[in-house]
């Protein structure tokens, strides 16, 4: 019950101090550097290095970097984030990405912000020439190596060839069998 009575107690201490969030004077600049101009990329995934410094040219350790590029889906066209990463102690990070479609883009470098460090964004351009397969599609059907014309004709020649053995044997069979019951040779042998 004390506990709780303290709990509250601080509580209404803080509601009567007005803890209030930064405002957006109180947060220091931020710039993200990316030195590069048009990457190309052409079938493997790229690496987009850079830098996050705030306006003193101080490095941002801990920014989380997205790279949002536009993705068209059902007649509508929004950005989309394809790739991210956290800045070090120098506030480097390396974004990768790997594009599924060829064509020119205009992605978006953007950090969102965190605790004393307002938001900023940077574009960068990037021409792919042949997109990033994440995995190759198998062949199908008559496409797939094991299902060459000549190996779907021997078990074709074969079922037919048992087939037609069988038949051979049970006609055999059947002559024999009549031929043993024939009534005009058993008047005969006896």
């Amino acid at each position: 019950m004390k506990r709780l009575l303290v709990v509250v107690m601080f509580g209404f201490a803080l509601a009567l101090v007005r803890i209030q969030p930064a405002r957006a004077d109180d947060l220091v600049a931020t710039k993200i550097v990316f030195n590069q101009g048009v990457v190309t990329v052409s079938g493997q995934p790229v690496e987009l290095p850079l830098v996050v410094r705030d306006a003193g040219g101080r490095p941002v350790p801990g920014a989380l970097v997205r790279l949002l590029v536009p993705v068209e889906f059902m007649g509508a066209t929004k950005n989309e984030i394809v790739g991210e990463g956290t800045t070090d102690d120098a506030g480097r990070t390396v974004i990768r990405f790997a594009p599924a479609q060829a064509g020119r883009l205009q992605g978006i470098l953007a950090f969102w912000g965190s605790p004393g460090y307002a938001p900023s964004e940077a574009i960068v351009s990037l021409d792919i020439k042949q997109p990033v397969y994440t995995y190759h599609p198998a062949p199908v059907g008559l496409q797939a190596w094991w299902a060459r014309s000549y190996l779907i004709l021997v078990p074709f020649a074969v079922i037919w060839t048992i087939y037609l053995l069988l038949l051979w044997l049970v006609l055999r069979v059947r002559r024999a069998g009549a031929a043993a019951s024939d009534p005009s040779d058993i008047a005969a042998t006896s």
